[in-house]
This record gives C-alpha cells, structure tokens and sequence, in this order.
C-alpha cells in the first residue's frame, strides 16, 4: 500500500515537472513568410503539401518546374516562354510557362485559384512562390498597424497600374477557364476510355461463356 502512494506520488510530481518546462520553454519562431500549403493534382486526384513563400517583393507567381512534376502537372502547362525580370546577379529569370492551379492552405478550406508562371532549374531552393498582387487581392499578408490594428498591405495604384491590374485579371480569368476546360476533358476522356475497357472485358467474357456452352451435347 505504501509502495503504491509513492509511486503515484513519483508519477504526479514527474507529469508536474513536465508541465512546468514546456511553459517555460521557449519556442523557436518559424519563417512567417513561408507557408505549408496545398495545391491540387488532377492526376492524382488529392491534395499535394508544398511550401508556398510569400513574397511581397514580387508582383509574380511561380513555381518550379520540379514541383510540377511532383505534381504529375507539368503536362497540363501552357507553354509560352517569357522573360520575367532581370536578376541582381545581372542574369534574366525566364518562364518556360503558365500554368493555373487550385490550393489551399493547411488549416482553412477556401480554395484559391492561381496562374503561375512555371520556371525550369534544378537548383531552386522554392517550390512555390506567391507574388504580392495575389497576396493583397485575397488580403493574405496582414500587418499590425499602429495601436495594434491589423490591417493589410494595400499601396496606392495609379491608373496605369489598374489599368494594367485589370488585363491581368482578365487574362487570369481567361486561363483559368481554359485550364478548367482543359481539367473537364481529361477527366472525360479517362472516364470514356475506362467505359470502353469494360465494355471490351463484358464482350470478352460474353463469347467465352457462349463458346463454352456451344461445345456441350444435350
């Protein structure tokens, strides 16, 4: 009986210890600018985890061209070759594509539509790359403001700008309609030719059993 209540005496006072070190702990902050999230595979037919960075710095979407066959996507890109911009190192970053995909994030259902332009390299060290008209559209990046306001990250736009915003969102609105119709046929195209497999087995099956019973003398 003794021997009981020190045991459980021991085991309080070791879970006791336990808690007091985790709240005392201190946690290493993560990178707030580089997200888990999931993008869409229509071949595999689920949701694949990337790493997403988001980069207010930059007013376009990317992905790697490595990631996209991960994906099993790469075949879905529409290619048009482009130069994007012009590197600090002098160099150009060029894309080999654009192609329009579904994510989400890890912890929230909405689902984001986006035109990325596909880039080629085997030593990128991103997967994913959210450009900063797609994080204020979608009010993604929030900031702590004065008096502690979160509020987000809207700069001011001339009319060019807008006027240039607006063709991207029309283009974007265009290629992700020929993206989905692009989705919708191949998706038919595997269901008719499964159709056509089943139909080609039932028939096979069907003249063996005929065939087997023509052979029988009553």
């Amino acid at each position: 009986m003794r021997f009981a209540f020190f045991e459980h005496a021991i085991r309080a006072g070791t879970i006791w210890l336990k808690k007091f070190r985790r709240a005392f702990k201190v946690k290493e902050q993560g990178n707030p600018f580089l997200k888990t999230v999931k993008i869409f595979s229509v071949h595999l037919n689920t949701h694949i985890e990337c790493k997403m960075v988001l980069d207010s710095g930059c007013d376009l979407n990317m992905i790697s061209a490595r990631t996209l066959r991960d994906l099993l996507m790469f075949e879905y890109m529409d290619e048009n070759p482009d130069d994007l911009c012009v590197c600090l190192n002098g160099g150009n970053l060029s894309s080999i594509g654009t192609i329009t995909l579904h994510w989400k994030g890890k912890q929230f259902r909405k689902i984001f539509t986006t035109t990325f332009h596909v880039i080629d390299g085997d030593s990128l060290p991103w997967q994913v790359i959210l450009g900063a008209n797609t994080i204020v559209e979608h009010g993604i990046l929030k900031f702590a403001g004065f008096g502690g306001r979160r509020i987000p990250v809207l700069p001011k736009k001339t009319k060019e700008e807008k006027k240039e915003r607006s063709k991207r969102h029309d283009k974007h609105r265009e290629e992700a309609a020929k993206n989905d119709a692009k989705v919708d046929a191949d998706v038919l195209q595997r269901e008719e030719a499964a159709r056509q497999e089943r139909a080609a087995t039932d028939s096979s099956s069907t003249r063996s059993w005929s065939s087997g019973n023509g052979s029988k003398d009553y």
